[in-house]
């Protein structure tokens, strides 16, 4: 058993068992806009539709995993961890409702055990330095998280369905369950041999690779599917948060804001903060208090960061 996978061990484990915690469940079941335009009242209300919210505690925030595709400094791969276990239902997804389609098979997951060996593999793999990014196949399907991960990481990819069946469509648009994984092409091998001693033996696709060029390659072997610039697509992506945006706060930024999506050479926002040598919960010199920011993005909730008596300053666009 190679050493990465003696902490978590076989068997199996419940949400307790890995410290989660369910706080949420309700607010997405009652939420509601209300503004004036035009000396009318202008009311939206949430479509009924549950959001669950889960926490749990992190060992060590250097090893996080977040979408971003790693510039390609050395030769790397992305994999499928495919939680559907091949199907490629398309009931309910993002594609149905944009050609109005009702009805059809919708995503499922024939064995809970599929996403307990995923969030341990993860976890192995991870805390073995073995993943350089990670991102959920969920809305919009395979297509979406690609781009997303392009988006974050201002990488192209050069993708090969070949692997993954028949019908393109449905394998890039289908919301079946699952997770698309950074890797170094040195370990791949490595990661196989993890998930094939598990339930998803078998399930694990390689996709294709990351490339310094800002351009979204699909293909099928040898033949192309779709060719586009991830610039222009993340400028069509946020175009409605941009419409919203520009209706609820300053529509000058706005704007700026969405016209500069098509840089990628500019960097945008950027903080570097480096970690303290010392501990956090140190005394602090006698009359010595911290300066402390905290950044909150519209609709959160931020009660637990100002717990410790942190009065913050809204910063707004003007």
């Amino acid at each position: 058993m190679p050493p990465y996978m003696t902490r978590y061990g076989r068997s199996p484990i419940s949400a307790a068992d890995l410290g989660i915690a369910i706080p949420v469940g309700k607010d997405s079941l009652s939420m509601q806009t209300v503004w004036q335009e035009n000396s009318n009242t202008r009311r939206v209300t949430a479509p009924l539709s549950l959001i669950v919210s889960a926490f749990a505690p992190v060992a060590n925030v250097r090893q996080s995993l977040t979408p971003r595709l790693q510039k390609p400094v050395e030769p790397a791969t992305l994999l499928l961890i495919d939680l559907g276990r091949g199907h490629q239902r398309l009931g309910g997804s993002a594609l149905a409702q944009v050609y109005g389609l009702n009805g059809g098979e919708a995503p499922d997951m024939g064995q809970a055990v599929d996403l307990i060996e995923l969030f341990r593999g993860i976890q192995l793999l991870n805390d073995a330095g073995l993943l350089l990014a990670y991102h959920d196949r969920s809305d919009g399907g395979l297509f979406t998280t690609l781009c997303e991960m392009g988006f974050a990481g201002h990488c192209g990819m050069d993708i090969d369905l070949a692997a993954l069946g028949n019908d393109t469509l449905a394998v890039l648009f289908n919301e079946e369950a699952g997770a698309v994984i950074q890797v170094r092409q040195e370990d791949v091998v490595t990661i196989r041999q993890h998930f094939e001693q598990t339930s998803l033996a078998g399930h694990i696709h390689e996709l294709g690779r990351v490339t310094a060029e800002h351009e979204l390659h699909i293909r099928v072997g040898n033949q192309s599917v779709f060719n586009g610039r991830l610039p222009e697509l993340q400028r069509w992506w946020s175009e409605t948060s941009y419409h919203m945006q520009a209706r609820r706060d300053n529509p000058d930024c706005a704007r700026e804001e969405h016209e500069s999506i098509q840089d990628w050479q500019d960097p945008g926002l950027q903080c570097q903060v480096p970690f303290p040598a010392e501990s956090l919960s140190a005394p602090l010199p006698a009359g010595s208090r911290p300066r402390v920011a905290i950044l909150r993005e519209q609709g959160i909730n931020g009660q637990m960061e100002m717990a410790g008596g942190i009065r913050p300053r809204r910063l707004r666009c003007r």
